[in-house]
């Protein structure tokens, strides 16, 4: 079948400039085969992730239960107008995000958020600053937002205390330890990390400043996005986060995972694990049946032992300068940290032909690793009849005088790096649909939900992602699948809404 270019043409280019473009969009070209190669590959790795001998990848979590049990919960916090709060951890850009959700019985919920800054912890002994750091930061907020614990007697006053989700974005496995499960890191870009009990370290720095917060969940960001998804939408069975990383979750039929054979989230029924309690569950995805957990698949492990995934000479220059080199490869083609830094590599090959910007213009700007952020890249899809916002960000933002052909070179770039990206994304999500069919009783219609940055930031990158999906999911001979969008707070908001797990 024929190839498609996967830009528009530039007017005005020199035959040069012509022949490097082109050079760069054959590497960057995602063919249809490609695509379907993509697809059995990630089945695979997901079906390898969930054998007794893989770690970390295929983590199985908890989440069906609160799945089981949510709706009811949030319809009882809403009569009742309880405050929940949720903590995002980004270990990534260093961020955490607080955010509480006061629920409203004959309205909108009222969230508030702030987003602050922290320290990356050097070694395991410093972890404890960190945690210290994030309490104080969770007081401030307590204070600004008039946040307490309901009284004695008052709706919700049983506890004395705020109930509070945390989310991060470290593989997290549940252990049962005393007849509770412990969410710890197993695997973290540093070791800083690793073994590291969230809940309970937080709830030791909360006690010794008398908050009146209690950390009531620890979840990954997938699985808190699972959550948010199971409010919003009750059927999801897959849930995608595009952010800084990539993960996604899905529900997987708990005798299809040998690696949980014998253990509490195989064996204990009476829980709720698998859905099987709540009275909803026979509802969601056709789960009236087998029991199921929810898994967090670590998408982002996935390409590190593919002979699939063809990485480009450009991507193979951010790995090797990353500082995980050979690890996340397929999280390196497609996430929001890296997508601007391969734009600016490629502006640079540019660069360095003379075939861009003028020959007297003070680029060094674009020498700056990172100095191209993602965002930029949503801007980039200016279809104005002389691309005005792309000549003004590169005037802003590089100290650089853009001719018409130079903005749209650029324009090119970002569209031929995001669409491969979003192409990717979209075979991967095919792969995990299907997983997710595979373990329903019965055939049904998938339910995607999706959260991150680049929900907001880049529209045409998501919109890409869903039609490529849907493409696969025909070819498969599977039903379509419904995508829904919850935003970049998704996760944040499940992290609150999974504090009401009883």
């Amino acid at each position: 079948m024929g190839v498609p270019m996967n830009y528009t043409r530039i007017k005005g280019a020199s035959e040069a400039q012509e022949k490097l473009l082109e050079e760069i969009a054959a590497k960057f070209r995602v063919t249809d085969e490609y695509l379907l190669e993509i697809a059995e590959d990630v089945h695979r790795y997901l079906t390898t992730g969930l054998r007794g001998d893989s770690e970390p990848q295929g983590l199985p979590t908890l989440v069906s239960r609160i799945r089981s049990g949510i709706s009811d919960d949030i319809r009882e916090a809403k009569r009742e107008g309880r405050t929940a709060l949720g903590l995002t951890i980004n270990t990534v850009a260093h961020r955490l995000k607080i955010t509480s959700v006061r629920f409203v019985s004959d309205g909108p919920d009222v969230i508030n958020k702030q987003v602050h800054s922290i320290g990356k912890p050097a070694t395991a002994a410093s972890v404890p600053q960190v945690l210290e750091d994030v309490t104080v930061k969770m007081m401030q907020f307590l204070n600004t937002h008039s946040v307490d614990a309901p009284p004695p007697g008052a709706p919700g006053g049983g506890e004395r205390f705020v109930p509070l989700g945390v989310t991060i974005d470290l593989p997290l496995e549940e252990t049962d330890r005393g007849g509770r499960y412990a969410p710890r890191v197993t695997e973290a870009r540093d070791s800083a990390f690793v073994g590291v009990d969230i809940a309970q370290g937080l709830n030791a720095e909360m006690l010794k400043k008398h908050l009146p917060v209690r950390v009531t969940s620890a979840t990954n960001c997938v699985v808190s996005t699972m959550v948010a998804a199971q409010f919003r939408f009750p059927s999801t069975c897959v849930a995608l986060i595009l952010n800084h990383g990539i993960n996604a979750a899905y529900y997987e039929a708990v005798d299809k995972i040998p690696k949980i054979a014998g253990t509490p989230l195989a064996r204990n029924r009476d829980s709720g694990v698998g859905g099987q309690q709540g009275g909803s569950s026979s509802s969601n995805n056709n789960s009236g049946g087998r029991e199921r957990v929810a898994v967090n698949t670590e998408l982002a492990m996935y390409g590190e032992s593919s002979a699939t995934i063809q990485p480009t000479m450009w991507d193979h220059r951010i790995d090797r300068e990353s500082r995980n080199p050979g690890r996340h490869i397929f999280e390196k083609l497609v996430a929001d940290r890296y997508l601007g830094e391969i734009v600016r590599n490629l502006i640079t090959d540019f660069m360095d032909e003379l075939l861009i910007f003028p020959r007297d213009a003070d680029v060094t700007t674009f020498s700056e690793p990172y100095s191209f952020y993602t965002s930029y890249m949503g801007i980039m899809e200016d279809y104005s009849e002389d691309l005005r916002e792309v000549g003004n960000l590169l005037r802003a933002g590089f100290n650089v005088e853009a001719s018409y052909v130079d903005r749209q070179i650029v324009r090119a770039l970002c569209h031929i790096v995001a669409m491969r990206a979003a192409k990717l994304v979209g075979g991967a999500v095919a792969a995990i649909i299907r997983k997710a069919t595979e373990a329903m009783d019965a055939p049904a219609p998938a339910v995607v939900s999706i959260s991150g940055q680049l929900t907001e930031m880049n529209q045409p990158y998501i919109s890409c992602t869903t039609t490529t999906a849907q493409k696969l999911l025909a070819t498969m001979g599977l039903a379509g699948a419904e995508f829904n969008i919850l935003g970049e707070d998704g996760y944040s908001v499940g992290a609150a809404l999974s504090s009401f797990i009883k």
